[in-house]
């Protein structure tokens, strides 16, 4: 009998498989065939978190395995949305509670490129002149009128006519979940029933060709590691299914991005992130495994050997983490919501398991652990120690995916300071909306080990930071000891620019207008904006300067003096 995979790998391998597994396990119901979403709200059930149990489930082939796997693909496909006409066909439900999209109502193949950005703008506006016009009219509007939950209503509207994404779908489940079919089927075809192998077939031709379709209207642009993706379950499939269009398409767009990969450096749209080069890097890891062509195959070994070499870059061995700035990221710690440490476990071995500790984004090790690693041997040094002290600039084209398709990529730059205990990050050129970009960053570590981070984020007042906000942009540039940032705001909403700070021991009296005295650094400090409001928390702090629209300047400029 075959030996299961997991008895096949190395001690780290299999550390990543029983850790992540045992994590899993817990969150698996029985009784639905599916694993309750630890990301969220663990009472509902996750497809794209089911699915990588599944395949974990069938790398670790213990007693009941196999058949739990198949149980759990047919539940997970179960979810698939099968509707030819509409723009998420193919893709699936992210939660089993989630509400079937509207249909019927948006013939989006008849529209040009950009279709969702100016639906977007359009209702922004139609939004706006609604709100205007029942201020206008007494009768209607009460007294006291909440203004903002009346948007929120005239939204829900619309949305329930038309089909948001992000809102009632999300289109890269597609790309998610059939990733995992792709590899389930290239490792363990002779474990898995014909019934299944035929209905996850079936399933991979509408969520291929779902994608496809996405690419090619450009209605919804593709950030990096989804286009990674892309590439990878098209090329796959079209070869599986012999569809020489799909190859075709495969082909011409590995070579596109290789070219713009290139072009400056070997950058990504999705630069220097801590949470989306994780998924770059299992991505890559499926073209050097399954990769059909041998060209294929050369193209992911140089992105991934690039990509590589501009991880080591922006590392610093001693803080253990990337700098910074940030094109699009959840955290700054590159322990959370990231795979970057398991990577990096694969790769310096044992006595590193702690870079290993469970996120939202540990569901993915059992993959990871099967796909394996290949780090060029110029970049390995930069994560075993400190390479010394350096300033370190590259440029990269970024990819705005809800602004105009014809003026949504802008050339930026990345900066960033790797010095021995600290190290800083700054970025200018960007003109993205999403509230993911960290434009401006801090880490450093005291003499007795405790770590700290700094970010310049903003938000609507009374929302969240991690929003599209439009009329907000920063540029900012770095020095050994300095760290400046311009603010432009130029939007009709409260908006509240402010400083996180995270870490122990933070304490309200030591953050002053002008000086920061922080735990093993110091920040003098000039702002040319409002008085700030220091808010503390139990492990982090916000120093917050509010802008309102036509009683604040539009512009804020911060210049910040670093020493330890």
């Amino acid at each position: 009998m075959t030996q299961p995979m997991v008895k096949m790998m190395s001690n780290q391998q299999q550390h990543l498989v029983r850790q992540s597994m045992a994590m899993m396990d817990r969150f698996y119901d029985d009784e639905v065939a599916l694993l309750r979403s630890f990301e969220d709200d663990s009472s509902q059930y996750g497809t794209r978190g089911s699915a990588h149990y599944a395949l974990g489930l069938l790398i670790r082939q213990e007693s009941g395995d196999v058949g739990k796997a198949i149980r759990v693909l047919h539940k997970v496909l179960d979810y698939q949305y099968d509707a030819p006409e509409e723009i998420y066909h193919g893709t699936f439900a992210t939660q089993t509670n989630d509400e079937h999209p509207p249909i019927g109502h948006y013939a989006w193949k008849s529209f040009a490129p950009g279709t969702a950005y100016f639906l977007e703008r359009t209702f922004e506006k139609v939004s706006a002149q609604f709100i205007h016009n029942l201020q206008q009219e007494n009768d209607l509007l009460k007294e006291g009128a909440d203004i903002k939950q009346l948007r929120e209503l005239f939204d829900a509207s619309v949305n329930a006519v038309l089909p948001p994404v992000w809102i009632s779908y999300d289109p890269n489940w597609r790309e998610f979940i059939a990733c995992v079919c792709a590899i389930a089927t290239a490792e363990f075809v002779e474990l898995l029933p014909d019934e299944l192998i035929q209905r996850m077939d079936e399933a991979m031709e509408r969520a291929v060709q779902g994608s496809v379709e996405r690419r090619l209207s450009d209605v919804i642009p593709m950030n990096t590691n989804i286009e990674l993706m892309h590439i990878f379950i098209t090329h796959y499939y079209g070869h599986r299914f012999q569809r020489t269009d799909w190859i075709q398409h495969a082909d011409e767009q590995a070579e596109g991005l290789l070219q713009e990969f290139d072009e400056y450096g070997g950058t990504f749209a999705e630069f220097n992130t801590t949470t989306y080069y994780g998924v770059d890097l299992a991505v890559l890891g499926m073209f050097r495994k399954y990769a059909i062509t041998e060209r294929m195959t050369e193209i992911a070994h140089r992105i991934e050997h690039g990509l590589w070499n501009n991880i080591a870059l922006f590392y610093n061995a001693n803080l253990e983490n990337l700098s910074g700035p940030f094109a699009r990221a959840y955290d700054m710690e590159m322990r959370e919501h990231s795979s970057i440490g398991v990577f990096l476990y694969l790769l310096l071995g044992e006595g590193y398991e702690y870079l290993t500790g469970m996120n939202c984004e540990s569901g993915h090790d059992p993959m990871i652990a099967l796909l394996g690693i290949d780090v060029p041997a110029q970049a390995v040094p930069y994560f075993q120690a400190h390479q010394g002290d350096r300033l370190v600039r590259k440029q990269f084209m970024e990819l705005c995916e809800r602004n105009d398709p014809k003026a949504n990529r802008n050339l930026c730059t990345a900066s960033a300071w790797i010095g021995e205990k600290r190290m800083m990050g700054a970025l200018s050129g960007s003109r993205n909306t999403n509230g993911q970009m960290h434009p401006a960053t801090i880490h450093w570590q005291t003499d007795t080990g405790e770590r700290y981070y700094l970010r310049l984020i903003r938000r609507e007042t009374g929302g969240d930071w991690n929003s599209h906000l439009r009329g907000i942009t920063f540029e900012a540039e770095v020095t050994p000891e300095s760290l400046n940032v311009d603010v432009q705001l130029d939007t009709a909403e409260e908006i509240e620019v402010y400083f996180e700070i995270r870490g122990p021991n933070l304490l309200p009296q030591n953050l002053q207008r002008e000086r920061w005295e922080l735990p093993g650094l110091t920040c003098s400090v000039k702002a040319e904006a409002p008085e700030p409001t220091v808010l503390m928390y139990t492990d982090y702090a916000e120093i917050i300067y509010r802008y309102i629209p036509g009683a604040t300047e539009k512009r804020m400029r911060f210049e910040l003096e670093v020493s330890e």
